[in-house]
């Protein structure tokens, strides 16, 4: 895990006044919520043939492509990352470059809230390495993906002391919004929506101090986090399928809070995308 370094942005509040139509930072009240997507995950790069072909039978790693992990973090079942990728090497990268762009724009994220699946902890780590920033990830099994696609069995996620032991930096003392035990699993879409607007709405209550935030989810998330706190209704299934192919690794979205409103608006991010997501997508 690579050493983070001290952060000298200040924690300055931010401002309302729209600029070129993204909120400026100032010292007024507005607070931001930033969404972001995971970087590049091994099983999309590689197929799911990778962890048959990396791992012998003792559960030993070899790297078979420099696009491959070096290491990768040690579990009980090596079969557990076929439903649970961890990043390639380039997908750490998009996470760190993203990082690093959003500290020189001065951007103090001072909540950090990921999907506890291993390549959104991975990429909200990289993250905050690359801002130089000392938030703790707060793992939310809230804001996984919609559970439709793993009706026949969920992936098997590294607890967040395990991950913490591993050099991850974990707020172990975190509460989960809704607990493993308590997730339906045969969700519709309207009901994924339903679900990640109320960890939002939870998260945004929980932290009032004006202080941005960040999730770290997958390539739903952006429009699923963010849909109703824009004042629309949830897309139909076609609808989001439709739109998943918009969301590129470790896209970025950015919503801000009107401080005399308390309204929520689609605002530019600070910092230029990757592979030429166009944030607009989600208006």
């Amino acid at each position: 895990m690579a050493a983070r370094r001290h952060s000298n942005h200040g924690s300055d509040k931010r401002a309302s006044v729209k600029e070129n139509g993204h909120f400026s930072t100032g010292v007024s009240g507005s607070r931001r919520l930033f969404i972001m997507r995971h970087g590049e995950r091994c099983d999309f790069a590689f197929g799911r043939s990778w962890v048959t072909k990396c791992f012998d039978d003792k559960g030993k790693y070899t790297q078979t492509d420099l696009n491959l992990p070096t290491t990768v973090i040690a579990r009980e079942n090596h079969s557990d990352f076929l439903k649970d990728s961890p990043l390639t090497e380039v997908g750490k990268f998009q996470a760190r470059a993203t990082g690093d762009a959003l500290g020189r724009e001065g951007v103090n994220i001072q909540h950090v809230y990921s999907s506890p699946s291993l390549r959104c902890v991975q990429t909200a780590q990289n993250v905050i390495d690359g801002m130089g920033n000392n938030a703790k990830i707060c793992i939310e099994p809230t804001a996984f993906e919609w559970y439709g696609w793993y009706k026949n069995s969920m992936p098997v996620w590294l607890k967040p002391s395990h991950l913490a032991q591993s050099g991850f930096s974990i707020d172990v003392d975190h509460k989960p919004f809704v607990g493993l035990k308590d997730l339906h699993l045969d969700e519709t879409v309207g009901e994924y929506y339903d679900r990640c607007h109320r960890l939002a709405e939870h998260i945004l209550k929980r932290h009032d101090d004006d202080g941005d935030i960040l999730i770290v989810a997958h390539a739903g998330s952006l429009d699923t986090f963010t849909r109703r706190l824009l004042g629309k209704p949830a897309r139909n299934s076609q609808e989001m399928h439709n739109i998943l192919s918009s969301f590129t690794y470790c896209c970025l979205c950015c919503i801000a809070q009107d401080p005399v409103t308390s309204q929520w608006s689609l605002v530019k991010p600070p910092i230029p995308p990757l592979h030429d997501f166009n944030w607009k997508a989600l208006q």
